[in-house]
């Protein structure tokens, strides 16, 4: 009787294997092939991205294999014997959360391919674990990592903060207190705010040593985790000035050594002309050119927002991580509408110059009634903005906040009672100053500011003062007023006794 080696023959020396018997050890391999299946899925991200969950890797405990999700969050194991197992992952979300993902059990079966679906807890589950105790309607976790924007070490002790105002009634009155959220990063630079809102905007801000980055607008959103990561320059002195809260310390601080460059497309990649490029927390900014390129030199090194406005378009708003003594370059695209406006049929052409001269704006000044800004005054000091020429003047301050917010104060009020109104991050109780009264050639501007008048919210609508700011830009103002003081008020433009504030009275071209 034959065998398998009564098969194989030696010829010049070398074994040589039959057609039978190569197919008898293929059979063999087949068999033995057919006996492995595949274990395939997807992970979610359910507590940042609500969507596939990218580079997280997947362990399957038994057998000490691994796999990475691709940008999908797909992954696939091949070639794994017969038998039950449990499959689990890891991503650093997970690890900065200090959070373990339940494992899941898996049969594998023959040929077959198992499907697997895998994600992380859900936001209840995960703010429970990290937030221990009771949590209010509408407040969640911002998580996040602070290092340094040089040698991306780790900060330890990096101090995390934000501010925001909650109101009581009471006898049928409402009033405002402010409410702080601190937090200290760990070894690792990781940090935890829990009990912030959700529903109201929140500028998110770190400091280290002195060294601030930030601040990073956060808006309303419905979900319970969210992150903010800072990058920090201990070696940019003008890191040091950026103070949310100091007006002056942002216009007389040492210039940064960042340099951001770029172009400003629009629709059909378009260059946008005109468009405001400014740094948030400071007065750094930029115009486009007719190519839409802009320069912005001097940005205190860190993390920075950005924001780019231009009329009729949305703002666009991102964070970007400055090294000490960087330049970055960067094409920014502002395609979406914010509103179509419709014709409107110009008859006549009026001259705000002449609205100046008649509306007594020389006299006055000779008069010495108030302070006085001329066109010749704003020559002297370019300006780019509304608020950095009042922020030249005695007696101002500029109030800086919430998505780059700017509004300038006036010194003078008596009364330093008047409560905050709105919910927003930046209002507060600023002392000695108050929202002025603004008008613009001559007619009233009512502009909606941090302080609320003595008698409540006013009943005429307001608008954000930046509205006011891009319709007087510096290069179109041909005069400014400025009274603080009662008494020194014209009567046409005082204000005082039901606002309890001083007036600013703009002309331009």
């Amino acid at each position: 009787m034959n065998t398998i080696w009564d098969d194989i023959t030696r010829r010049g020396g070398n074994l040589r294997i039959t057609r039978r018997l190569a197919c008898g050890v293929l059979a063999l391999f087949s068999a033995r092939a057919q006996a492995q299946g595949s274990i395939a899925g997807t992970v979610y991200d359910s507590l940042r991205t609500r969507a596939p969950l990218a580079n997280a890797t997947v362990v399957l405990v038994e057998r000490s294999r691994y796999a990475t999700t691709d940008a999908r969050g797909h992954f696939r194991i091949d070639s794994v014997p017969d038998g039950r197992y449990t499959l689990g992952f890891m991503h650093p979300l997970l690890d900065s959360l200090d959070l373990q993902v339940p494992v899941v059990a898996v049969d594998v079966s023959g040929s077959r391919l198992a499907a697997v679906t895998l994600s992380t807890p859900s936001p209840a589950t995960a703010y429970a674990r990290i937030c221990p105790g009771p949590r209010d309607t509408d407040t969640g976790v911002i998580i996040g990592r602070v290092r340094d924007v040089d040698d991306a070490a780790a900060l330890a002790g990096a101090t995390i903060s934000t501010v925001w105002t909650e109101f009581t009634v009471t006898g049928g009155r409402s009033a405002g207190h402010r409410v702080h959220a601190v937090a200290k990063t760990n070894p690792g630079g990781m940090y935890l705010l829990c009990g912030v809102p959700t529903d109201v905007p929140l500028d998110v801000h770190t400091e280290l040593g002195g060294f601030v980055a930030g601040p990073t607008p956060l808006m309303p959103d419905d979900r319970l985790i969210r992150r903010v990561d800072f990058a920090v320059s201990r070696r940019d002195s003008a890191a040091r000035e950026v103070l949310l809260s100091d007006s002056s310390k942002i216009a007389t601080g040492f210039p940064g050594t960042a340099t951001l460059r770029g172009v400003v497309l629009g629709r059909e990649g378009r260059p946008v002309h005109d468009a405001v490029v400014g740094v948030f927390g400071t007065q750094r900014s930029a115009r486009t050119d007719a190519a839409g390129a802009f320069r912005i030199d001097g940005i205190p090194a860190g993390t920075r927002t950005i924001e780019v406005k231009s009329i009729g378009l949305l703002p666009l708003t991102f964070p970007v991580d400055f090294a000490t003594n960087a330049a970055l370059d960067t094409t920014l695209s502002v395609s979406r509408q914010a509103q179509d406006l419709t014709t409107v049929a110009v008859k006549e052409r009026g001259s705000s110059m002449k609205l100046m001269e008649s509306g007594g704006f020389e006299t006055r000044r000779a008069q010495g009634l108030g302070r006085f800004v001329t066109e010749q005054d704003i020559a002297r000091r370019p300006s780019t903005s509304l608020a950095d020429v009042l922020a030249s003047v005695p007696g101002m301050h500029v109030e800086y906040g919430t998505s780059g917010y700017a509004m300038p104060l006036l010194k003078g009020i008596t009364d330093t009672s008047i409560p905050v109104k709105g919910n927003s991050a930046t209002k507060r109780n600023n002392g000695p100053y108050c929202v002025p009264n603004f008008f613009l050639d001559g007619a009233p501007f009512p502009v909606d500011g941090d302080l609320r008048p003595h008698g409540g919210t006013s009943a005429q609508p307001q608008a954000p003062f930046s509205d006011l700011a891009d319709a007087a830009r510096p290069e179109t103002i041909r005069g400014i007023e400025i009274y603080s003081n009662p008494g020194s008020i014209p009567a046409q433009y005082d204000l005082m006794s039901s606002t309890g504030c001083g007036s600013i009275v703009i002309w331009t071209r």
